[in-house]
């Protein structure tokens, strides 16, 4: 069966959107916990938490909550993307590629 040049495209935007979305979900929660943490602290979040002037506690509850919300918010995607053809996983691009470009 020969495949036309739109159809490998829009095969490929399915793939790539499989491996940003998660990424993407995953930033966005990280700017909203950023507005979270400076309407709770007062302070601007650490743009690195490993800085020396940065406080330890500082530094490890901001790496605790953007790692949690981060992982809640790829989670979330990849769940919902499950049951689709876009791959959330880097198992399921490799399946799912073959099936879609086959």
């Amino acid at each position: 069966m020969k495949r036309d040049a739109s159809n490998t495209i829009a095969t490929l935007a399915i793939l790539g959107a499989g491996l940003v979305l998660p990424m993407v979900a995953a930033h966005a929660s990280r700017k909203v916990v950023g507005l979270g943490y400076r309407a709770i602290t007062d302070k601007k979040p650490p743009r690195n938490p490993a800085a020396r002037e940065v406080d330890w506690k500082d530094a490890i509850v901001w790496t605790v909550v953007t790692g949690a919300i981060g992982g809640l918010a790829r989670l979330a995607v990849r769940r919902a993307l499950a049951p689709t053809d876009v791959p959330a996983e880097g198992y399921d691009f490799d399946e799912k590629a073959k099936t879609l470009l086959d």
